[in-house]
């Protein structure tokens, strides 16, 4: 069996992956708070973790995945007080865009988590933890509130690098009064207008990151073999998990931490205040989900995409190359979990033995693309091949080789209108302004040539 070898954030090395359990494998990955449509960037850590559970499948792991959603939070709250002047229907805000999200990461073809929690069906289990750490005295209540105390955990900011000292020497800024320690964080958030939960210590909810202590530990155990998300989740929140799981149990949390790296757009992270936002919806209405998933396979994990449109129409042109080569009337159907006479076939194909190479080490899709398309004219012209690697790119990379749509553009009148602001910014010699009505046109299916 192939060495897996991981990029992990605890021990900032790369580590050959070893499960606590022989063939089976337990992974956490943090999902999304559902109080709108889910971005490109939510996209990246669902393909980005589906690559790392096909491989283990691949190569005959048992894998347990689960993935949260976290239905009860601030900005839920305050999405259900504007769209229904009701805070309470937060849930139906959630509802919504969970639906959303599930139908967003099909469309990537995705394989669903073995289980997604939410946050509000297992309200009890988060109650029991927060107990358990005020028994550890890892915790402390104030007023209707309850604080991890991070001056009890010694090994506070191992995850991020973080000094614990000058974390506590450094906030001395809007300090709540409430706290020990500028730094703590609420475990359990109270309330004098008996809304949400009634706990021992009052009506309240949960504060953000023991939800995923909690739900990690009822469905995966009290130490597991991954978690991931996105980089921005390094601190606080993966930090803070720590933290609290480890100062329950006593035991490691987590023996692989991986996360993947930003998109950005213009070189700057992705904001709606910068008008550089792009949710999955905006892109599939222009490309086909399999292009945006190839998209996020040219990139290793761990490297940052720079996103743009021509970008993104590259990787059309390269994976429809693809197509050409791999599509199948009916597509590719096999599970390679059932099936240990194809496991046999591609242990003993070397170009397959190449690019299983790749992606183990350190989830390296880009030197596997590379690989596959310097081959290519070998593999178009041998059909048994050509059938073997289909089957073998399907099952691991989830692109499924189809016949892209033919494209329609309709020229509106909100387009004819983007096209003169766009004349008029160049006419200014506003180029900034002209770029991103460029962009948007691009994503509307536009594309703006300027020539002599």
């Amino acid at each position: 069996m192939k060495q897996i070898k991981l990029s992990n954030t605890l021990s900032k090395q790369k580590d050959i992956f070893t499960p606590q359990e022989d063939k089976k494998v337990s992974m956490y990955v943090c999902g999304i708070t559902p109080y709108d449509y889910a971005h490109i960037g939510h996209g990246r850590v669902a393909v980005t973790f589906d690559l790392l559970l096909r491989l283990l499948k691949l190569l005959g792991y048992q894998v347990t995945y689960v993935r949260n959603f976290t239905d009860i939070d601030d900005k839920l709250i305050a999405r259900a007080q504007k769209e229904y002047g009701d805070e309470n229907k937060f849930k139906d805000v959630a509802t919504k865009f969970i639906n959303a999200f599930t139908e967003d990461v099909q469309n990537l073809n995705c394989l669903k988590p073995d289980f997604e929690p939410l946050v509000t069906e297992n309200i009890n289990d988060i109650i029991l933890f927060v107990e358990g750490l005020l028994k550890n005295k890892k915790a402390y209540i104030k007023g209707r509130d309850v604080y991890f105390d991070i001056s009890t955990f010694s090994d506070y900011g191992k995850l991020s690098g973080r000094n614990l000292e000058d974390l506590l020497a450094g906030a001395r800024i809007d300090v709540d009064e409430d706290k020990k320690n500028p730094q703590d964080f609420a475990l359990w958030k109270g309330n004098d207008k008996s809304l949400f939960w009634i706990s021992p210590w009052g009506h309240g909810r949960p504060g953000w990151h023991i939800e995923c202590s909690a739900l990690a530990k009822k469905f995966l155990g009290e130490t597991i073999d991954i978690h991931g998300g996105g980089m921005d989740l390094i601190f606080p929140h993966h930090e803070n998990e720590i933290a609290q799981s480890e100062g329950l149990t006593c035991k490691p949390f987590a023996k692989y931490w991986l996360h993947n790296a930003f998109v950005n757009i213009n070189k700057e992270k992705m904001s709606k205040s910068l008008g550089n936002f792009f949710t999955l919806r905006d892109i599939f209405a222009k490309f086909d989900p399999m292009v945006l998933r190839f998209y996020y396979l040219q990139h290793q994990f761990r490297s940052p995409i720079e996103f743009s449109f021509d970008d993104l129409e590259a990787a059309k042109k390269a994976y429809k190359k693809l197509i050409d080569v791999f599509f199948v009337d009916g597509g590719y159907h096999l599970s390679l979990e059932n099936s240990k006479n194809f496991e046999k076939e591609i242990e003993t194909d070397g170009l397959i033995s190449q690019m299983l190479e790749a992606v183990c080490d350190d989830l390296n899709s880009p030197k596997m693309l590379g690989i596959l398309f310097e081959n290519l004219n070998e593999i178009k012209n041998d059909p048994k091949l050509k059938n073997l690697i289909g089957k073998f790119l399907f099952n691991l990379t989830g692109l499924t080789f189809e016949k892209l749509p033919e494209e329609s553009v309709v020229i509106t009148r909100e387009i004819q209108e983007l096209i003169a602001k766009r004349e008029e910014a160049r006419k200014q010699k506003n180029w900034a302004l002209a770029d991103q009505i460029r962009d948007q046109l691009l994503s509307m299916g536009i594309e703006v040539r300027d020539k002599k």
